[in-house]
């Protein structure tokens, strides 16, 4: 049996960190590859703290790596990888025991995450350890949408869109997509509004563009708001690709499905634990 202990990301560089959480997520559903400034995108953005991050080792090597992002009085499990060698032998289970008694001794009220659902070990360990689904979230293609009309897009400040989804969006938001994540972002992210709705996304001068989110006043919602700031979207950016990543909380995700978007294979639980 392999000897655990937590070490602070702080002792490693970046570079170490980043080579520890691409490892740790080897033959994962989804290929993944952190460089270092994937890895200094995601530390900016989505808040994640270092000082209460940890690295796994095992027998004095690096083992795995956990990500925590913090604001206020709440705390998220980032991303947490564990290298080939330690899966299956109680290290994600005393890590994230090791992580939530942390989050306590800071006085955090809660801790929240995201899992691929299809991850049947991550979805159970996450449970073991107390976290309750929260929702489904989806995500969607659409190759090369035909634009029924156009519009006249105004493009805003990506915090002017953060205030908006703060504002008008669901007040329990996966982290990702929360206004203070979307204030965070920067070029080649942008967002847009055509009335009431605004939207945010990123990669627009490539053959695929990401669309993070789309909210619309209250008020002015069911009056196709939404599908006019889509279509001009289609319209301004023709011959492309549209993704949207499997972080749309499923409850609002048939404004995707009646565009034309296809629903993708892989979803996730968002997950949450009161401290």
């Amino acid at each position: 049996m392999k000897s655990f202990e937590l070490r602070s990301p702080l002792e490693f560089s970046i570079s170490e960190l980043a080579d520890l959480l691409t490892r740790g997520f080897e033959s994962y559903f989804v290929p993944i590859h952190i460089t270092d400034v994937a890895l200094l995108t995601m530390v900016r953005r989505d808040g994640v703290d270092l000082s209460a991050s940890r690295v796994l080792v095992a027998d004095g090597d690096p083992a795995g790596i956990a990500l925590i992002a913090r604001r206020g009085w709440s705390s998220r499990l980032a991303a947490m990888g564990l290298l080939k060698a330690v899966r299956g032998q109680g290290a994600g289970s005393w890590t994230m025991a090791c992580l939530i008694e942390e989050a306590r001794q800071r006085n955090d009220r809660a801790m929240t995450l995201e899992v691929i659902e299809q991850n049947g070990a991550g979805v159970r360990l996450y449970q073991k350890s107390g976290f309750d689904v929260v929702r489904r979230l989806v995500g969607f293609s659409f190759a090369n949408p035909q634009a029924s009309q156009a519009g006249s897009l105004q493009e805003i400040d990506l915090r002017d869109a953060g205030q908006r989804v703060t504002r008008h969006g669901l007040a329990d938001l996966p982290w990702q997509l929360s206004g203070e994540s979307i204030a965070h972002q920067t070029p080649p992210a942008r967002a847009f509004c055509l009335g009431p709705a605004c939207a945010v996304m990123t990669n627009l001068q490539a053959k695929d563009a990401t669309l993070y989110c789309l909210v619309v006043e209250e008020g002015e919602r069911r009056n196709g708001n939404a599908m006019h700031l889509l279509n001009a979207l289609f319209a301004a950016y023709p011959d492309r690709t549209w993704h949207i990543p499997a972080l749309c909380p499923e409850e609002v995700s048939g404004l995707f499905e009646k565009a034309g978007f296809q629903k993708e294979r892989l979803s996730q639980f968002q997950m949450n634990l009161s401290l």
